[in-house]
């Protein structure tokens, strides 16, 4: 059963309290998630999970230690902090590490989740029933799943830090498939159920689905592309994960490292984290319980400040942005809520305006060749189409990319005027327009 915030906070509390350490800090997360998949145009699985979990970080001096459990009465509260002091006194020092970041009691406002908390099996029965519809009466097999997630966090240290917030949401996906290559994807996320309409969402699917039947090869080549926003939202995570974080900076391994300052992108590209915009589903305090703010990454094509966490705001000389992860954490700081600025265009328009390009619904198995030049290579997924005087035409088979993202995005052909949030996971998402890019390097086919 998942702990309300104010339950939560007293957990973390509590376990602060019998650690046995210079200093220490607590960090609950407690959980309740529901799964609804299809299959071949039915329902096969349901399945619901709930669960709380406890980290302990201990501080001796300079020397840190993390014990985590999920067990919360007082004898796995104690055995938890006992070990994390364990570990503390094994672990080498880090000449770098600041201290705890102090804080006070804050009642962070409750969000509204009774949408999301009403999202039971049989609502997302009929939200799968009718996302399966479009397919179904058009012959075609489609796939997918409707979740809905419930999650509170809560972080407590020995310097007053002591908050907690509950935040949720409902996802969907489905992959329509043909009998002739033709298959299409469609997704939805969000705070609550509001705008959510699976009948659209599995029309859009069936739709491609059915357009990109008997796909065409294309010869390799460099093409203008219109990015669907869940192509961009590939796009973007990679962008957060290699150069967006204050330890990549720190190492020098960011494709910003040394260009702070400087053009990295058309003036029209915008980029920020911020957890706390209204359209997306972020929380509103990180693992350290700091309050999150809005982080210009690239703003009108320049580079700006990476986000940050205690440790490396401290070793950097940068403010506390808010953006720490669970400790131990050997990614560092990263941003979780992505926004990329709109435009002006619609993707209509974006289309009308491209002589001879290709249309991409999505790319999927992206991989890093060059971190430091951000060359990515990977391959475009159900739903790839060329673009002849301004209209879809053709359905091309999938084909394999290799492109250095930051020389694309100085070749902005056009920003769309709509943004859409993606998310891969709990607590984290993108929030996207999607993109006419002039020039994007298509390598080969994949089949």
């Amino acid at each position: 059963m998942r702990l309300a915030p104010a339950e939560a906070r007293t957990l973390a509390e509590r376990a602060v309290g019998l650690t046995a350490a210079d200093a220490a800090e607590a960090v609950v997360t407690s959980g309740d998630s529901a799964l609804t998949r299809f299959a071949g145009n039915r329902i096969h699985q349901n399945v619901a999970e709930s669960d709380t979990t406890l980290a302990i970080r201990a501080v001796l001096g300079r020397r840190t230690g993390v014990a985590s459990t999920n067990r919360i009465d007082d004898a796995g509260l104690k055995h938890c902090a006992a070990a994390a002091v364990d570990a503390a006194h094994h672990a080498p020092e880090d000449p770098h590490f600041p201290g705890l970041p102090a804080g006070g009691r804050v009642d962070d406002p409750a969000r509204g989740l009774a949408g999301v908390e009403a999202y039971g099996a049989d609502a997302r029965a009929e939200a799968a029933a009718g996302i399966i519809a479009p397919s179904a009466r058009r012959g075609l097999t489609a796939a997918g799943t409707v979740a809905r997630n419930l999650y509170t966090l809560a972080v407590a240290n020995t310097l007053g830090v002591s908050r907690a917030a509950a935040g949720g949401d409902v996802r969907a996906t489905v992959l329509a498939m043909g009998g002739s290559g033709g298959s299409g994807w469609a997704s939805w996320l969000g705070a609550d159920t509001a705008g959510f309409v699976p009948q659209h969402l599995g029309e859009r699917a069936a739709d491609i689905a059915t357009r990109s039947s008997d796909p065409q090869p294309l010869d390799p080549g460099v093409y203008a592309v219109v990015l669907a926003p869940e192509a961009v939202s590939d796009i973007l995570e990679f962008m957060g994960w290699l150069g967006f974080g204050a330890k990549s900076i720190d190492e020098g391994s960011s494709f910003l490292s040394g260009h702070i300052g400087e053009p990295m992108a058309d003036s029209r590209i915008t980029i920020a984290d911020d957890a706390l915009a209204p359209e997306t589903i972020g929380l509103p305090f990180d693992f350290e319980g700091t309050t999150r703010t809005r982080v210009p990454l690239i703003e009108a094509g320049i580079a700006r400040s990476p986000v940050t966490d205690s440790y490396y705001a401290a070793k950097l000389g940068l403010p506390n942005t808010g953006h720490a992860l669970p400790a131990p954490n050997f990614d560092g700081p990263l941003p979780l809520n992505l926004a990329m600025a709109s435009g002006a265009a619609s993707e209509h328009e974006m289309i009308a305006s491209v002589e001879r390009g290709v249309y991409v619904t999505r790319f999927h198995y992206v991989n890093v060749e060059d971190p430091m030049k951000l060359v990515l290579t990977g391959m475009t997924r159900d739903g790839t189409f060329l673009i002849e005087d301004g209209r879809l035409t053709a359905p091309l088979k999938n084909l394999r990319f290799t492109q250095a993202v930051l020389e694309a995005l100085a070749h902005v052909g056009a920003v769309g005027s709509e943004r859409v949030l993606v998310g891969p996971g709990e607590g984290g998402a993108t929030l996207v327009p999607a993109l006419l890019l002039d020039r994007w390097e298509f390598t080969g086919q994949t089949g």
